[in-house]
């Protein structure tokens, strides 16, 4: 059985150690998901306020707010070339968060700003952009590009003095397992070991509730133990050969990169408008297809920000399938279109 996309079936660690992203960033703290580290990372250094780019997680956005972050919105989304637009009204005591929207960007320099810079690189972990980023800090929202159940990252390029690591929870070490019970079990479920789908469905639904307002605490034991094996630079070849492969074979607008190095997380179609793009979601849906629209936007928020929110659609083509997958995954696109 095959189906795209949703969250992540249990795949086997492949590699035996090498190229994992204790490799590429050795100095990191490692938490449950990317916006603890956020969270983290602000309390330490005193911030006062936080400047966030309107196209983003409003989930996120509502854990950081939850948590007492002070946040400041500016106008930045997919396309845009926001190097001609931060000319921000920054006060002492500010820090600015921009983001690798779906590893499409090339490298930004954070040079002329007067502020400590943060960047998220969730879509492209190991992209060009990361790998010479020289901001101050970095996160990035391990669970959602590779396949553990949970997962946050903060590193410093320049070489900035970490926070402290936080502690393990006995809490998220229960909620863990649960969600990578759930990914076993969907593993079955694909192999047509194990017919309740709505089993996974329930647990990962459920555990996810816990990432919306859990304090900042340590990655659980397993998904370390997992990275610490998980050769990261062929999942992100994988994803790039199968990206190339839609890319050559789908009709339709889609995001492109800024350059040639970059390994896009996921197709991101442009459709017309909102209503094409539900029509087109549905149709994918109907062949065991399931995208994601990354995100949906408050009414308050540009109308390049509110056009871009409405118009995509996300389609993932990670390592977990192969060549075959994906022209066929092609062929109902193009039926979908």
């Amino acid at each position: 059985m095959i189906e795209f996309g949703s969250d992540f079936h249990y795949v086997e660690e492949r590699g035996g150690g090498k190229n994992t992203l204790q490799d590429f960033f050795p100095p990191a703290n490692y938490y449950a998901d990317g916006r603890q580290a956020l969270i983290h990372l602000y309390r330490s250094q005193g911030w006062q306020r936080l400047w966030v780019p309107e196209y983003f997680c409003y989930d996120v956005v509502a854990s950081l707010q939850e948590a007492g972050l002070e946040l400041q919105f500016y106008t930045d989304y997919p396309g845009n070339n926001d190097n001609e637009n931060l000319n921000l009204d920054f006060r002492a005591g500010d820090a600015l968060l921009r983001v690798n929207y779906f590893g499409t960007r090339s490298y930004r320099s954070p040079e002329k700003m007067m502020v400590p810079v943060v960047e998220d690189h969730t879509h492209d972990l190991i992209g060009d952009w990361a790998l010479r980023s020289t901001a101050d800090w970095c996160i990035a929202s391990l669970r959602k590009s590779l396949p553990i159940p949970e997962g946050g990252m903060l590193w410093s390029p320049v070489g900035l003095r970490l926070p402290e690591q936080p502690a393990l929870s006995d809490e998220n070490e229960r909620m863990a397992a649960i969600r990578w019970e759930a990914m076993k079990l969907k593993a079955d479920y694909l192999e047509g070991r194990f017919g309740d789908k709505d089993a996974f469905r329930k647990k990962f639904t459920e555990t996810e509730e816990w990432f919306d307002d859990a304090e900042p605490v340590a990655i659980d034991k397993r998904s370390m133990a997992y990275l610490s094996r998980f050769d990261v630079t062929q999942w992100q070849q994988a994803k790039r050969r199968n990206w190339l492969l839609l890319k050559d074979s789908v009709h339709a607008d889609f995001l492109e990169p800024e350059n040639d190095d970059a390994t896009p997380f996921s197709l991101i179609l442009m459709a017309k408008n909102g209503e094409e793009r539900e029509r087109i979601r549905q149709q994918l849906i109907k062949n065991a297809v399931y995208p994601a629209i990354l995100w949906h936007v408050p009414d308050d928020c540009c109308q390049e920000v509110k056009d871009v929110s409405r118009r995509m659609i996300s389609i993932h083509c990670d390592r977990r399938y192969t060549e075959d997958d994906m022209k066929r995954l092609a062929t109902i696109i193009n039926e979908a279109i």
